[in-house]
């Protein structure tokens, strides 16, 4: 008899997370319908403003605008391949993404925000 479930897995990966520093939220209270909602309907699979925080927070030495972009890069596919869109995500994860920005004095400079602070 196996009791490896999914639930056993989740709750595994949550304690873990939870050791490592992050707050664990009950995703119902965040849903669009929840107590405290971050997202306007189901469809909405990122919680863009938890996003932004993060590659804010992860990526301190580029402008808001560089964060921005990378979000956009994150949300809209490329291809209508799955599996090329995986690619691509998988290649974000590791290498970080690439934007531009223009510094103060007018010059563009092009730098990578990561989206995980290995």
């Amino acid at each position: 008899m196996n009791l490896f479930t999914e639930a056993t897995l989740e709750q595994a990966a949550l304690s873990w997370f939870e050791s490592l520093g992050y707050s664990i939220i009950f995703g119902p209270d965040i849903a669009c319908d929840g107590d405290s909602p971050e997202r306007s309907n189901y469809g909405e699979v990122v919680i863009e403003g938890r996003l932004r925080d993060a590659l804010s927070r992860i990526n301190k030495k580029v402008p808001a605008s560089a964060v921005d972009d990378a979000i956009r890069k994150i949300l809209i596919t490329e291809s209508p391949s799955l599996i090329i869109n995986n690619r691509n995500f998988q290649k974000m994860i590791t290498d970080g993404i690439d934007v531009q920005f223009n510094r103060p004095d007018g010059s563009v400079k092009t730098d990578k925000v990561y989206l995980f602070d290995f």
